[in-house]
Parts: structure tokens; sequence; C-alpha cells
């Protein structure tokens, strides 16, 4: 088990920061960015780590880094990974707060995730003199875009030189003052597919001398609900979901066309591809019963995240130190996708949610939905248990574990 942390120190630090946390979280949600579109909230990141004397490392337009120096003898690096990108929803909350953007919101919790970061950031440098190694603070952009902003990152050099790399996410299914984290797959394979159906258009009134591929396509998404019922093992986890389904122009014409798009999540590469290929043979067969034609577009996104058993176990004992080891709690794995798997690919590491549910203050909807919020008091022990867990992976390196 790694060296105790100042555990106390850290703890009294970041709770002391509850209102700088805040400020700077509301900050950021009344300014939010689409993804790789982060240029104001990179511009104040970058002075607020230069005024803190940080030298921030730019090597793609939207994304940095910046290195904190212990001064408590020669180790390894660490990263701190935040996300900092919003989404395009429109904010229905009420709050003076609230997006200053129309059709932009943080509505999934980056802006907390980087105001904890900037928490981390404080919280080390009056502790620097003693901390025995680097830690890489990394603020990513462009989380919620396919292909996602880590591989440039990580293309740009991020990740040289590091020994290991933490994160986390404001989690709106535990309640604030929980923590989850477990071994191996937490977050699914996330890939997208789009499948095109064409047809012959007519007139309403004469379907025989048509071929309608809005009806090929109804048929599409219903068979394609089959996928993983009948066509995937019961034991081995998929889902295949149409979001968009888009035909037609007028009542009384037969579309020629009819595109749907929609999204795969899987942990095992075999299933991953047997998903994939039956999606295409599927709405092939499909349409050719209705006597059309489906084109299949399939795109693999974020792999599967797992966590490395070593820093997971380092993370517990963080979390047990810093809000006690009833917070602790082994979560399920989730069919969301979450490109920080792209940094496990290359390094161990390991990702937590964190509870950040609070009904009394409207911290209720979930993840991506219009009157998404955050519980503000999880922000201090965002900062506590990062700091704390970057701290022991410095004292006492692991080796890599499955």
């Amino acid at each position: 088990m790694p060296l105790a942390a100042p555990d106390r120190e850290i703890r009294d630090r970041a709770l002391a920061l509850q209102k700088t946390l805040v400020d700077w979280r509301r900050r950021l949600h009344m300014n939010p960015e689409l993804s790789f579109e982060e240029r104001e909230t990179t511009a104040f990141l970058e002075e607020t780590l230069r005024g803190w004397g940080l030298e921030p490392v730019r090597r793609t337009p939207t994304g940095l880094w910046a290195d904190l120096e212990g001064g408590g003898g020669s180790g390894p690096t660490v990263a701190v990974r935040a996300d900092i990108d919003a989404l395009p929803i429109h904010e229905a909350n009420a709050f003076e707060f609230r997006s200053r953007r129309d059709g932009v919101m943080h509505a999934c919790g980056h802006d907390g995730h980087t105001a904890i970061l900037l928490g981390v950031t404080r919280t080390l440098l009056d502790l620097r003199d003693r901390l025995p190694g680097r830690v890489r603070l990394v603020f990513q952009p462009a989380e919620e875009l396919l292909p996602g902003g880590a591989r440039p990152m990580i293309e740009a050099g991020v990740l040289d030189g590091v020994d290991r790399i933490i994160g986390l996410h404001l989690w709106s299914l535990l309640p604030t003052g929980r923590a989850g984290i477990a071994p191996g797959p937490l977050m699914a394979n996330a890939d997208a597919f789009e499948i095109r159906v064409r047809g012959r258009g007519g007139h309403g009134a004469q379907p025989h001398l048509a071929a309608d591929a809005l009806a090929a396509a109804a048929q599409v998404v219903v068979s394609l609900q089959q996928v993983v019922s009948r066509m995937v093992d019961p034991m081995r986890a998929a889902v295949v979901t149409v979001g968009v389904f888009r035909a037609g122009s007028a009542f009384n014409v037969i579309a020629p066309e009819a595109l749907l798009q929609g999204t795969v999540r899987t942990f095992d590469a075999d299933v991953r591809a047997r998903v994939r290929e039956a999606l295409s043979r599927v709405a092939g067969d499909v349409a050719h019963a209705f006597g059309c034609e489906a084109e299949t577009d399939y795109r693999e996104g974020y792999p599967a995240l797992v966590n490395e058993r070593g820093t997971v176990e380092v993370f517990r004992a963080a979390v047990a130190a810093q809000m006690g080891e009833a917070a602790l709690v082994e979560p399920e794995p989730f069919m969301g996708g979450e490109d920080f798997a792209y940094y496990l690919l290359e390094r161990p590491g390991a990702f937590l949610f964190l509870g950040a549910r609070n009904p009394e203050v409207g911290a209720e909807y979930p993840h991506h939905h219009p009157n998404f919020t955050i519980d503000e008091a999880a922000l201090p022990w965002g900062v506590a248990v990062l700091a704390a867990t970057a701290w022991r992976l410095l004292e006492a390196p692991l080796a890599r574990e499955g």
C-alpha cells in the first residue's frame, strides 16, 4: 500500500477552496464552448496557470497542459486530466449563472471537472516543496465529439514522460459524498453508425410504382432491435440504439431515401465486431426485401475504458482517507463512452465516478439533460481525492497490474 500522503493538509486546503471552486465552475458554466472551439476557456486556463508561475504547453488549438515540479525529491510523473468542452444543448435552468450562449451548455459536468483540476493545481502548488515528483495537469478539449480530443493530445506529446494517469467524472447517479471505482472495464466502446436506405420516390396514391424508403427504413429499425437479443451471447453486454430517423418531404410523396443514425455500445472486441457485421447485413437484407438498398457507414469511436487494478487500489485508499471508508462504492459498468480510455491504452491509470447528486439543490437530472446541474459541494472532494491519489502514486510507484 502506498505511503500515507499529507492527507489532512490536502483535505483542509481542498475544503478551504470551496468558494473559489464554485466561482471557477460558475464562470465556466456561464461561458460554455463546444468541442474543439474552447478558445476562451483555454485562454482563461492559460492565464490562470501562468499567474501561478507555471508554464502551460499548447500544442493543439484548444488543449493545454502544465507540469508542476515537486521539491520533495525525484520521482515519477503522474498526469491528472480534466475535459473542458460543453454540449449543443439549450439550457433550461433559471439560476443566475446559466449559460449565456444560446444552444450551448455544460450539461455533463465538465465545468466542474475543470474547476476541480484548477483546485488540484492550487493545492499541490501550496505543498510543492514536499511533492515527491512531477504532476502533469492536463486540460483536454472535445471529450463530447468523436473522434475526441484525447488522441490529438497524445499525438502532441501529453503522455511523454508520464508514468500514470488519473481522472474523474462528476456523477449524477451517485449522491454527493460517495465515490465509485472498480478495476477492469468501466465504460464501453462507443461507436456510431449511419444507414442510408435508397428506394424510388413516387406519388403517395401509387405506392406500387415506387419503392418506399421510409417504410423499408422503419422495418430496418425494428429488425435492428433483434441484433442484441438474438445475435449476441446473452451473458455479454451490447446496446444498439437508433437515435435519428429522417425521411420524406411531403405528406403525399413516397420518400426515395431515408437516413438512420445511431450508436452501438459494447465492452468486448468480439461482440463489437459481431454487432458491426450484423448491422450492415440486417439493414441490407431488410431493405432488399422491400425493393430498396441500404448502405451502412460504421465508425468505431472511443474504446472501452479499462481501469488498472493497482491504480484503483490507490484511488480507494485516497477516497477512504479523504472522504471516509463509507464513501466508497463499487459501480456497475456503464454503457457510456469516455475518451479517457485512449490514455489508458497508453499508460496505466484509472478513472473515478464522484457523486454529485443532491435533489435539494436541483442536482437530480441525468447527464445531457437541459436541467442538468451538479451539487457544488462535491467540488472540494474531487480536489482532495485527485490530489491525494496523485501524491500516493508519486510516493510509491507501482508495477502495472491488470
